[in-house]
């Protein structure tokens, strides 16, 4: 059909022949064909485009008729299609704007599409599919009717004709088939439609009279009556009843096929119109007439039209009666049903009894064979059913009494003579329904006949219940007194039930006499010994009649009513009689009543229960029938369709004995039902809170899953109130350990979102503690695996193998002889153990009776364990059944609850008991935290980190697919692009904290397994930390309540783990991580700092900073302190509570750090707390000297020396304890032996770093000790002994040497002719050759305070020693030999070097090109010098220089080494005027031919690095220039030098933030043309803290000078924004060098056309100009 749409007609339409409209043409017909095939598609999104672009092509314009033909085609595609609103509003308003522009075309195109595309059904039978449709279409013509049917000439001839003919056609299948609230819709838009224009309704009428006759023309006009009625209009209706009734007798009574439904349905609208004299002239004949020719085809027709006619039809009774009556007795059973309707409609409408007796009358006598005897027993039961109908009758008061009266004597005869039982049994069933009309009084022939009835053969036990059952109709109110002659009857009936209670029909009599005799008991008060039988029979507990479930399972649907019948009287005109368990029998009962499979019982239960819980005590019957109720649910579960359901489709036979949990949930209501009509609002609570577990059963849930809040609210309680009042009685239901149901996790988490605020962290906290225990984390896998080993059987089964081993052990072996190898024969038995094992044989292990002990007692044990791993195993199954329950409720609060039991969470996994039951939690976790539109994100997280974190159970394998080091990089990449904000403008914000709290322990994971060694993984750490640092700076919104937590806030970020990782990337990453690191620690404290949306930092937060002060590394030092400094608002200062005391002592050590940046950092915290030394500290500070660090030592040293010489009186205890712990720490116990001496544990290591903290702090505390010359005597003699005596082994070797200085030191102190210092020197200067630097360094020290005392002796140890120096084969002979010459040169004087001629012998030997040794000892010595008598041989420096150049190119390499140690000690200790002096000549030398001196040069430039500072930043603006110049070398090796001198400079920066980014710097120095850019957009993204030093800036500004010579504005503006950012933390005097270069390009940039490059340099002119810099 969309093919034959051709879009093309427009273009070749006359209208379209001018050139301008062409375009325009084009364009439509592009429109048309897109609509064209897009107009089926599926896609709501498309169909809105298509259909707006086709009204932008109709506006204004009108479209050639073949395309408008073809649209209407396209239209009557979408009826069947289009289901969706949106889609329908759409096309509604196309056809309306083609109504305004064309309408006539659209009108004959849509009416012909309707009629052609199967909206209309063919064969007259609407069907659901065909009525949704036509409704879609009745819309279409509703829309039509006032645009283009307006004006009343309009609505003649054929078009208008066509249109009602087609609302006929759609309103037939709208009334037919479609929905309830599509025909109501229909109906609405008619009505509408009619009542805006006046007269419109009528010319319909007239139109469809003038169609072709056709039933289907009868549903419009039926709608039509219907609208005329109710206008009122009944003028219009009396105009064309005459014809309208024509057409219902032609189309409707008279038809020879069975009319339509529907068609007959809306006849009713004529019909009811219909006075006597038209029913009696027209329809009556007609009616008579069609019965007689066809009553099959006309029951159903006559059926509905006595139902809707409105006259009382007594008159007609007997005529139609009798035709009616003939139909009773028909071969046909469907009609023989039609005839029992029918005649029960026409009994409705008579009111005159005597007709109705006349019409049973007749009907008993055909039943006696007036028209043919009645054989088949369908045809009485049919007739009877007829008599049963004219029980409907219309008749009322003393005639309906004297009717029923007559009716009922006349079933006695009728009963004698019946022998039939089912046959009987529908008889009295029927005289049921006559016997109950009975008010006044019941016929004595009746009450005879009742008590005549029992005995008569033919009352069997099924025709006995249908007489009680009538007498229960027939004996109430007023009738009840009569039944008194009865009780003996009904007792007996009630006596047999008792005594054959295995009979179900005996019990199902005796259930309905005991509700007769319960109503009479109550008459005859007086008579209460008459029925104390009957009551205890009926109310024996002990042996239950009417409420055992096997009666009331097999029990018909008339026996279940009898017992709720039994069950009413007892609970309100018995009640005194039952106590709790007689109760409970009736409660049972009519909880089996209540859930019964037929509706009609349920719902007869659910009126009889509401009836009685709304009576006086029904309180108490509420909690009883719940009580029994609840039983029941509890036991039920939901079953699959498949189960209850054969593939035949019959009820298998577990679905027959099924409770549907729909019937639960009902009957679970009624019970609820009258709680708010009870009066006391704590009986309603009371049975709220029992309904509380039972309500959310999975079989509750599933047919309702928000039952209990319902309840609540009909009951009239608020639940939150009422949980809250509660919460101490709910919360032991819902948290113990057995209640693993899943009602009472279900109840969780329901509860969870009606009491977000009291009850979810009340179970939360719960959650936590249970996931928290010790225990969890102790069990091995050894213990999980006794756990899962059945009880009885070994998991161990050592015992056993080893018994099976014996067993084997060569049974019946033979001696090893020619004929039998030990070889083969244990071959031969392994081959046996093989087959039987093959066959299944099980050998049985004979075991002594230790081994049977030995198993007895291994059982014993894995039973202990079993039993105590499943106890925490079942805690651990409801600790998470708890939380998984919450989850899936969701409530929006609980995200604030999960990241603290993540907490707990994560060590579990590495638990085997645990792992596997938290791990699936795990992932529901992160779902819930995540955003929705992440959920893709969290599921990947939660996996990965699963991996990542490799926990004790098995994974899901379809994620190991992807190797873990790709995925957890991609992980980490999405995380990066989703939550960092980009240059590039991508939409990223940062998770909530909660949420963050989920993905961090990947982040974690991925940042403790590497250290950033190689680019790949450095870049990914980056990416990591830039995450962490992006969520450190969440802040909450400053305008929120104080008790709500922000989420996204700091305080749910998991600051202690996030701290602990931070330090620990700091201590152990490359520097540029280090530097981002501390900066998102820097971050993450200010946080905690309690500033303005941060929360407050706790005490295991401040810990971690604490204990991070106790690193050896600096950087983590630095960063903890400035974190504190962050936190300072947090931080305890009271030095009275242990916290104050830690955070005190750490800084104190703090201040006294290795490094001078640290100590001003912690005295600016100190300062800034205001905290004062106390003398507590003093002891604790012990501590700290032991470190097992030594830059903790060192500064614990000072501290403590510096703590004790503010409190001196300290200094004798904490000497007392030193001396004390250091014998303590001396003492190392020696490995333990076994009684044969072998080692079974080794000796625990040498503690010598606490000895050397505890010897460097003495050395700190001998300031304070008291000094005497008589200490000196006192102690030599004690040295000189032990030098005596002492061992001469290996061993004591360096014992010796430290006795050796240490009698050098004392020396120092003795007068210098006393005659024990030459031989002091001496052995000092033999200690020399020991190969040991600090030895030499020691001696060296030595030596210059004793030099007076051997003057004389001078000149030869000065020669033995240059001897030594420069001819020694022996490493460390020479070096000694250096350390010795500068010692005695130090104290000789700076002459001894030309008195002594050693500058000339060292000038020589330097220059020695045959011995290396020499050269090298030169070189030595002139290290040491440099060294030793610092800036005092400067002068000799500028002579040492060329000689240095050239050995920087030496041709050995140790001389090259030597050489390189030289120049690093020259530049040391060079001051201001020997820079002056040393850097020219270094200079020039750069411009030598000679590449060996040019390298050499180079070389000594960059051992410049080593510099004191403030010399440093004068000589580096010099250098660095000059060494990137050399990079360019045409020399290999130059260039090298060139790159390694700057490698030296950068090694000497002290910047944490530049350091990281020196590879950068260098790249740019060396390739300036392809890497500046890269490197300025480095340096503009690097955060500044730390204080810039001058190798910094000698790095970054020859790269900055660059910029500003670049061409590009970005360049140019970058250059200008890195100078302001550094320039605040930067020693003018090391900037000022650089700034006359850089001067020149801010003022050019200052013209630039760029406005923004203009305003940063202005900016940064303006802050040159304000802090004085005269160069602008």
């Amino acid at each position: 059909m969309v093919g034959s749409f051709d879009p093309e007609a427009i273009s070749t339409s006359p209208s379209c022949n001018k050139t301008g409209v062409m375009a325009a043409d084009t364009q439509v017909s592009d429109t048309l064909k897109k609509f064209a095939v897009k107009v089926t598609t599926a896609s709501v999104k498309e169909r809105k485009q298509i259909y707006g672009d086709l009204k932008q092509c109709l506006q204004g314009k009108e479209l050639p008729e073949p395309a408008v033909k073809g649209l209407c085609k396209l239209f009557c595609l979408t009826p069947h299609r289009y289901r969706d609103a949106a889609s329908r509003r759409e096309l509604l308003s196309v056809i309306g704007l083609l109504a305004e522009s064309q309408p006539d075309v659209l009108v004959a195109g849509l009416l012909q599409g309707l009629l052609n595309c199967g909206v209309i059904s063919k064969n007259g039978e609407p069907s659901k599919s065909s009525g949704s449709a036509a409704f879609i279409g009745l819309s279409w013509t509703c829309l039509l009717i006032p645009k283009v049917f307006s004006a009343p000439e309009k609505r003649e001839g054929p078009i208008w004709k066509k249109m009602v003919e087609v609302q006929s056609l759609l309103v037939a299948e709208v009334v037919g088939g479609a929905k309830t609230t599509a025909k109501k819709s229909s109906l609405k838009s008619l009505y509408h439609l009619w009542g805006e224009k006046p007269g419109l309704v009528e010319h319909y009428i007239r139109t469809l009279l003038t169609l072709e006759q056709s039933p289907t023309v009868l549903p419009l006009l039926g709608v039509c009556l219907d609208f005329c009625a109710t206008q009122k209009d009944k003028a219009t209706i009396e105009k064309h009843k005459s014809a309208l009734l024509d057409l219902y007798v032609k189309l409707v009574l008279m038809t020879k096929t069975k009319p339509q439904q529907y068609v007959l349905d809306k006849s009713g609208s004529l019909l009811r119109h219909v006075t006597h004299s038209e029913f009696k002239e027209l329809l009556l004949p007609a009616l008579q007439k069609t019965m007689l020719r066809s009553p099959e085809n006309a029951m159903q027709t006559v059926s509905c039209l006595l139902s809707a006619v409105t006259l009382d039809l007594s008159q007609y009774a007997m005529d139609i009666g009798k035709a009616i009556a003939s139909q009773l007795k028909a071969n046909n059973a469907q009609l023989m049903e039609e005839a029992v309707k029918a005649m029960q409609n026409l009994a409705q409408q008579c009111s005159d009894a005597t007709a109705v007796q006349d019409i049973v009358t007749h009907l008993f006598k055909i039943l006696g064979g007036s028209e043919g005897k009645l054989t088949v027993v369908a045809q009485k039961m049919s007739v009877l059913s007829g008599i049963s109908s004219c029980s409907h009758h219309a008749a009322s008061g003393t005639s309906s009494q004297t009717l029923s009266s007559a009716v009922t004597v006349m079933f006695i005869p009728y009963l004698q003579q019946e022998v039939h039982e089912g046959t009987l049994v529908h008889a009295v069933s029927v005289l049921s329904q006559w016997s109950s009309r009975l008010t006044v009084e019941v016929p004595s022939a009746l009450l005879d006949w009742f008590k005549k009835a029992f005995t008569l053969k033919t009352s069997t036990s099924a025709v006995r219940h249908a007489y009680l059952q009538t007498m229960l109709g027939a004996f109430k109110g007023d009738t009840l007194a009569q039944s008194s002659d009865l009780s003996p009857l009904l007792l007996q009936a009630v006596e047999k039930a008792v005594a054959q209670s295995s009979q179900h029909a005996l019990l199902a009599e005796g259930v309905a006499a005991s509700v007769l005799l319960s109503r009479l008991a109550l008459l005859e008060m007086q008579a209460e010994a008459k029925f104390s039988s009957f009551w205890s029979l009926i109310l024996d507990e002990k042996k239950p009649l009417f409420t055992t479930e096997k009666f009331l399972s097999q029990s018909s649907e008339e026996t279940l009513l009898t017992v709720l019948q039994l069950c009413e009287r007892l609970f309100l005109d018995h009640a005194h009689r039952l106590n709790t368990s007689k109760s409970q029998m009736f409660h049972h009962a009519t909880v089996a009543v209540l859930l019964s499979r037929s509706w009609r019982v349920r719902k007869r239960a659910q009126q009889t229960v509401r009836k009685l819980l709304s009576s006086l005590g029904g309180s108490s019957l509420a909690h009883g029938i719940l009580g029994e109720l609840r039983v029941v649910i509890n036991k039920h579960k939901v079953l699959p369709q498949d189960v209850l359901v054969s593939e035949s489709g019959e009820p298998t036979e577990l679905g027959r004995s099924y409770i549907p949990p729909r019937v639960l949930l009902d009957a679970l209501c009624v019970v609820c039902s009258a709680a708010s009509q009870w009066g006391d609002p704590n009986e309603a609570e009371n049975m709220a809170m029992e309904t509380l577990i039972v309500s959310h059963h999975p079989s509750i849930v599933s047919a309702r899953p928000s039952l209990w809040p319902g309840l609540l609210s009909s009951m009239k309680i608020k639940a939150e109130e009422l949980i809250e009042k509660n919460l101490e009685a709910i919360l032991p239901q819902l948290l113990q350990v057995n209640a693993d149901s899943q009602a009472v996790k279900n109840a969780v988490g329901s509860l969870s979102v009606l009491s977000p605020n009291k009850l979810l962290p009340r179970v939360m906290s719960h959650v936590v503690e249970g996931l928290a225990q010790p225990s969890l984390l102790n069990v091995t896998r050894e213990e999980y695996a006794i756990m899962l080993t059945p009880e009885g059987e070994l998991y161990d089964n050592s015992i056993i193998q080893s018994a099976q081993k014996e067993n084997t052990k060569k049974v019946n072996m033979k001696r090893e002889n020619k004929a039998y190898s030990y070889k083969e024969q244990i071959i031969e038995l392994e081959l046996q153990e093989e087959m039987k094992k093959k066959k299944g044989i099980k050998d049985e292990v004979q075991l002594t009776s230790k081994q049977k002990e030995m198993i007895q007692v291994q059982l014993e044990k894995e039973s202990a364990v079993r039993k105590k791993l499943k106890g925490m195993d079942a805690e651990l199954q409801s600790v998470v059944g708890l939380l998984e329950a919450t989850l899936r409720a969701g409530p929006p609060q609980i995200t604030r609850e999960l990241p603290a039991v993540l907490q707990v969470l994560m060590p579990l996994l590495q638990s085997p008991l645990a792992a596997p039951r938290i791990q699936q939690v795990f992932l529901d976790i992160g779902v819930s935290l995540m955003p929705n539109h992440f959920h893709h994100l969290a599921v990947l997280v939660g996996h990965v980190t699963l991996r990542l974190l490799k926990p004790e159970c098995d994974l899901d394998q379809a994620w190991d697919e992807e190797d873990l080091d790709t995925a957890a990089q991609r992980t980490v990449l999405l995380l990066y692009d989703h939550t960092v904000p980009q240059r590039d403008g991508k939409a990223a914000a940062p998770l909530a904290a909660p949420a963050f709290s989920f993905c961090f322990p990947l982040l974690n994971a991925m940042l403790r397994e590497s250290s950033g060694s190689t680019e790949e993984t450095e870049a990914m750490m980056t990416r990591a930390l830039q995450v962490i640092n992006v969520h450190a700076q969440l802040r909450a919104a400053t305008d929120s309540d104080d008790l709500t937590i922000d989420e996204n806030g700091p305080e749910l970020l998991p600051r202690v783990n996030m701290l602990l990782l931070l330090t620990r990337v700091i201590s152990t990453a490359t520097p540029r991580l280090q530097v981002l690191a501390s900066q998102c620690l820097t971050a993450l404290c200010a946080s905690a700092g309690g500033g303005d949306g941060c929360t407050v930092a706790e005490q295991p937060e401040i810990d971690v900073l604490l204990n991070a002060l106790l690193s050896p590394c600096f950087s983590v030092r630095d960063a903890a302190l400035r974190g504190l400094l962050e936190m300072e608002f947090a931080l305890p200062t009271d030095s009275t509570e242990s916290s104050g005391m830690s955070l005190l002592r750490r800084l104190w050590v703090a201040k006294f750090d290795i490094e001078e940046e640290g100590q001003a950092l912690a005295e600016k915290l100190w300062e800034s707390l205001g905290l004062e030394l106390v003398p507590e500290l003093c002891p604790l500070l012990i501590g700290d000297i032991t470190h097992h660090e030594e830059a903790i030592r060192s500064a614990a040293a000072e501290a403590l020396s510096s703590a004790v010489s503010q409190y001196r009186d300290q200094s004798a205890a904490v000497l007392g304890q030193l001396t004390e712990l250091y014998h303590q720490k001396l003492y190392r116990p020696p490995p333990i032996l076994d009684a044969l001496g072998r080692v079974i544990s080794e000796s625990p290591p040498d503690q010598w770093e606490a000895r050397c903290g505890i010897a460097l702090t003495l050395n700190k505390l001998s300031q304070y000790l008291d000094e005497s010359q008589d200490n000196v005597s006192s102690l030599l003699p004690v040295f000189e002994e032990f030098l005596k005596d002492a061992p001469q082994d290996a061993s004591y070797d360096s014992v010796r040497q430290s006795v050796v200085i240490l009698m050098g030191s004392l020396a120092k102190h003795l007068d210098k002719n006393d005659p024990k210092v030459k031989p002091i020197v001496a052995k000092l200067i033999t200690a020399l050759s020991t190969p040991s630097q600090q030895v030499q360094e020691s001696v060296a020290s030595c030596l210059p305070p004793l030099v007076p005392a051997i003057k004389d002796d001078t000149a030869g140890i000065v020669q033995n020693l240059l001897q030594l120096l420069l001819e020694s084969d022996k490493y460390a002979e020479r070096k000694g030999a250096a350390y010795g010459l500068a010692g005695l040169v130090k104290g000789l004087g700076i002459l001894a070097l030309k008195q002594q001629e050693i500058m000339t012998t060292l000038t020589d030997a330097i220059q020695d090109k045959k011995n290396f040794r020499r050269r090298e000892g030169a070189l030595f010595a002139f290290e040491m010098l440099c060294n030793m008598l610092g800036k005092l041989f400067e002068p000799y420096v500028v002579h040492v220089l060329p000689h240095l150049l050239l050995c920087f190119g030496d041709g050995n390499q140790y001389v090259r080494e030597a050489a390189d140690d030289c120049a690093k000690a020259v530049m040391r200790n060079l001051s201001a005027h020997g820079v002056k002096l040393v850097l020219p000549s270094l200079l020039v030398a750069l411009e030598e031919e000679s590449w060996r001196t040019k390298a050499g040069s180079v070389e000594l430039l960059g051992a410049m690095a080593y510099c004191a500072p403030k010399q440093l930043s004068s000589c580096l603006p010099s250098i660095v220039p000059k060494l990137t110049e050399v990079l360019t070398d045409s020399h290999v090796k130059v260039q090298k030098a060139g790159q390694q001198a700057l490698r030296q400079i950068g090694s000497v920066i002290r910047n944490p933030e530049i350091l990281a980014i020196t590879p950068i710097l260098l790249d740019a120095l060396t390739d300036p043309s392809r890497k500046t850019q890269t490197c300025l957009q480095t340096l503009l993204d690097t955060k500044f803290v730390h204080f810039i030093d001058a190798p910094s800036l000698a790095l970054i500004m020859p790269i900055v000078q660059r910029a500003f010579q670049d061409r590009s504005t970005d360049t140019r503006k970058m250059a200008a924004q890195i100078i302001g950012n550094m320039y605040s933390l930067t020693d003018q005097k090391d900037l000022s060098p650089y700034l006359p270069s850089v001067i020149p390009g801010l003022k050019a940039s200052l013209l630039d056309p760029v406005p923004e490059v203009c305003l940063v340099n202005t900016n940064m002119i303006t802050v040159l100009i304000l802090t004085g810099v005269s160069h602008v």
